[in-house]
């Protein structure tokens, strides 16, 4: 059982933990564990506070499990787009439906507080079915592919996948 609430600049070293533990793993976030800085996690509270939306999962603990965060482009044409979606579940947690409530209570929320929004883009490792199949579920659509886009640990080269999720007219 988890508990979903906003993510709050309170939750900044407990998202970074949380990055850093699903950077560790393969099919994990696309940035290295490295790369995730209280900078890095310092920008996603900007990006979201100014114009989009991050929500958090909590265990019975209160500590945080998972989150997902998008927000708007910043220019008047695309002020109908969330995008650059990630969603983060910790490796305990995945498998257990946490990453789909999650998803499942991002999307109501974005419906609710941003009713202009008609589209929520993603990128996905083609390798990463799991996720992929989550996303189908959800009711995201593949949109294209980028040939040879995102470089893997091992120095191999893979194609990302453009999904996208629309409003219902």
């Amino acid at each position: 059982m988890v508990t979903i609430r906003y993510g709050v600049i309170q939750d900044k070293s407990a998202l970074c933990e949380l990055y850093r533990d699903v950077a560790r793993i393969s099919q994990g976030i696309a940035r290295t564990e490295i790369e995730i800085t209280d900078e890095y996690v310092a920008s996603l509270f900007q990006s979201t506070e100014k114009q989009g939306l991050m929500l958090v999962a909590t265990d019975v603990s209160n500590r945080l499990v998972a989150e997902i965060h998008a927000s708007k482009y910043g220019i008047h044409i695309f002020d109908h787009i969330l995008t650059g979606l990630t969603i983060a579940v910790h490796p305990d947690f995945q498998g257990k439906g946490v990453g789909k409530t999650l998803f499942q209570a991002f999307l109501t929320e974005v419906q609710v507080r941003f009713p202009e929004v008609l589209r929520i883009e993603l990128e996905s490792r083609a390798s990463n079915q799991k996720s992929i199949g989550l996303y189908r579920s959800l009711g995201f659509v593949q949109e294209g592919t980028m040939l040879n886009k995102t470089r893997n640990a091992d120095g191999s080269f893979e194609d990302s996948l453009l999904m996208a999720w629309t409003k219902n007219k």
